[in-house]
């Protein structure tokens, strides 16, 4: 008889829920499930009704016996699991509308995780976060989490210093994406090649990539190879000396970006828009009884390569493979120079224990600064979501490495608290 297996999934209802069982069916050799649980709310119960009819299909069509539930009792649904995946998005899309296009009004770059728009993702998100973890803690103590919920620096940082829960990665995709082009570039086999990053989410640099026992970085640098998603040119990064994030062009090219962004807003070039159209085709698609594979539509949408990342990380940990992933962690002096307790980005190899990170010691003197100043945002951020304080989270994002002015900075605050305040009863009154 199959031992249980079960995975609990917050945000059941997501569009990208579908390649999560696509990937899912590809390690089922390996991982052998035998229940997933969808877990959303009842607002999204059309959503979520298609697209656990969908994961039936998919596994009917594979011959695959996994049971798939659908509920909103989330205690009920993470009930004795062993792995959760969580990928929700509170507020909506109505909610990252906001955070894209009011800080336009003020000259600002609005996006889900990075700046002031990713501040607020933060403080709606965040809270949300530790009644899931608490949850988590009682009714599925054993179980591992895997965040892939923006923003996800912070919800790490929030949930590894004030959680008490060890049982936690978050993951982002571009750092494995560019592993895996990397990977290519070198032609080498799985697990030949051990890739160096740290940093912070969304701020992590590709430091050295060892393969056959050699760094291959400075040849890749000199030979010129770029990652498709590269945020410079390629002189600028053999003067780094490093593959940075792709967001890295938010803090070196802010100027440039910034005012890409504002031209995009005025001529009514709205992402969230763009994204709510994606959305609705994909749930046609879902919806569909001929439908059988995961839609080329969903590639269409930034991001939507995590599930390949979380399911891996699974097989890892339930097999002990001992495959090397970049993750959110615990720091535990792996850089030097970040405060152990804290949230790091950092290549780790996956146990049947959890994460072993690389250590990193230093981080070059050049790349250094930046990582500590967005550091200090993130700790005083999550200092004020544990706090309830909306004037201390004020003063993280006058802080922040983007921040120009301390009084356009409180300008664009308050209008997007006005427009969110539905979602940010938790932190009790604002006196702006």
């Amino acid at each position: 008889m199959q031992t249980k297996l079960k995975l609990a999934i917050l945000g059941g209802a997501s569009r990208y829920t579908a390649e999560v069982f696509e990937n899912i069916i590809k390690h089922y050799d390996d991982l052998k499930f035998t229940d997933v649980a969808l877990i959303d709310l009842e607002t999204n119960k059309e959503r979520l009704n298609i697209m656990t009819n969908f994961a039936q299909r998919m596994l009917k069509h594979h011959d695959i016996p996994i049971s798939v539930t659908a509920t909103f009792d989330q205690r009920q649904g993470l009930l004795d699991a062993d792995f959760v995946l969580i990928q929700i998005r509170v507020g909506h899309m109505k909610a990252r509308f906001y955070d894209e296009t009011i800080p336009a009004e003020f000259n600002m770059l609005g996006h889900e995780s990075v700046g002031i728009g990713g501040l607020f993702n933060a403080l709606r998100t965040v809270p949300v976060i530790y009644e899931m973890i608490e949850d988590i803690k009682e009714v599925a103590p054993r179980a591992w989490v895997i965040n892939a919920t923006n923003p996800t620096g912070i919800i790490s940082e929030a949930v590894c210093r004030f959680s008490e829960f060890d049982r936690y990665i978050g993951i982002s995709s571009d750092p494995n994406q560019t592993t895996k082009e990397v990977k290519k570039a070198l032609k080498a086999h799985p697990n030949e090649l051990v890739p160096y990053y740290a940093g912070l989410s969304e701020l992590s640099f590709m430091l050295k990539v060892y393969h056959k026992g050699k760094d291959k970085l400075p040849k890749l640098l000199a030979d010129g190879f770029l990652p498709k998603n590269h945020p410079m040119s390629l002189e600028n990064l053999q003067r780094l000396g490093c593959y940075p994030h792709p967001n890295l062009k938010f803090y070196y090219q802010d100027e440039l970006v910034t005012k890409r962004f504002l031209d995009n807003q005025k001529s009514k070039k709205i992402l969230t828009n763009e994204i709510i159209e994606i959305d609705q085709l994909l749930f046609e698609k879902y919806a569909d009884e001929n439908t059988l594979k995961v839609p080329e539509d969903l590639n269409k949408r930034l991001g939507h390569s995590f599930a390949q990342t979380a399911i891996e990380i699974m097989d890892s940990i339930k097999n002990n493979k001992k495959n090397y992933h970049v993750i959110h962690t615990v720091n535990h002096g792996h850089i030097v120079g970040i405060p152990d307790e804290t949230s790091i980005e950092i290549t780790a190899r996956m146990t049947k224990n959890g994460p072993i990170p690389v250590h990193i010691g230093e981080l070059p003197l050049h790349v250094r600064g930046i990582v500590q100043h967005l550091k200090a945002y993130e700790e005083l951020l999550c200092d004020a979501i544990y706090e309830k304080d909306l004037n201390k989270a004020l003063l993280a994002f006058q802080i922040h490495p983007l921040s120009k002015s301390f009084k356009s900075t409180k300008d664009a605050f308050n209008a997007l608290y006005e427009k969110h305040k539905e979602y940010l009863t938790y932190y009790g009154v604002y006196n702006k």
